[in-house]
């Protein structure tokens, strides 16, 4: 009987013990509860990928921007680089074996190329970009995108082949900035009023 009472307060120790080290916030956590709005359950974001994908889930797309594009990719057997800069995609070529590139063709966005008319206009950058980008094989891909949200927030996110970088979210409402980066492949953000 005593041997049962002791082993049920270990029990209750433990699970306490257990219980309390759930409720602790990582000094990540912490500066995301102190720049996203309240509903958000920051215990569950543990990297800039996660708090990028509650930040789409909580705040609608309003508009989305391209700002830099470079993308590394085969096509054919040959190796390209395409490259979106301030309305401009450029498509280079693989010249030797030290990748040194080439310029093949220059596209400014909105016109049609003569040798590549197209039956449909391309609306939108990104809409263009993924079109050329049809049916290669990325090796790698490095994008900058400006994102405005609902309930004024606005992102600039950083991906690198999958990878967010860097995350700015300005909460405008709030005048609250949340700077995430990500460092020897930790991710760390501070938030700053």
């Amino acid at each position: 009987m005593i041997s049962e009472f002791i082993f049920l307060g270990v029990i209750c120790f433990y699970s306490q013990l257990c219980l309390a080290q759930k409720n602790i916030l990582t000094p990540f956590q912490i500066n995301l509860q102190a720049c996203v709005d309240t509903k958000i359950d920051v215990k569950k974001i543990d990297s800039s990928k996660k708090l990028y994908s509650v930040i789409e889930q909580f705040y609608a797309l309003a508009t989305s921007e391209t700002l830099y594009r470079e993308v590394i990719y085969t096509l054919k057997g040959e190796q390209k680089k395409m490259k979106y800069e301030n309305g401009l995609i450029q498509i280079f070529s693989v010249v030797d074996d030290d990748d040194t590139f080439a310029l093949m063709s220059t596209e400014k966005y909105g016109t049609e190329k003569v040798d590549n008319p197209l039956r449909y206009k391309v609306r939108s950058v990104e809409a263009r970009i993924n079109q050329l980008l049809f049916r290669t094989d990325i090796k790698s891909d490095y994008q900058k995108i400006k994102e405005t949200r609902a309930k004024q927030v606005d992102l600039n996110v950083t991906w690198s082949d999958g990878q967010i970088k860097s995350l700015n979210i300005e909460f405008l409402a709030t005048k609250k900035t949340l700077n995430c980066v990500q460092k020897d492949l930790t991710d760390i953000c501070t938030c700053q009023n």
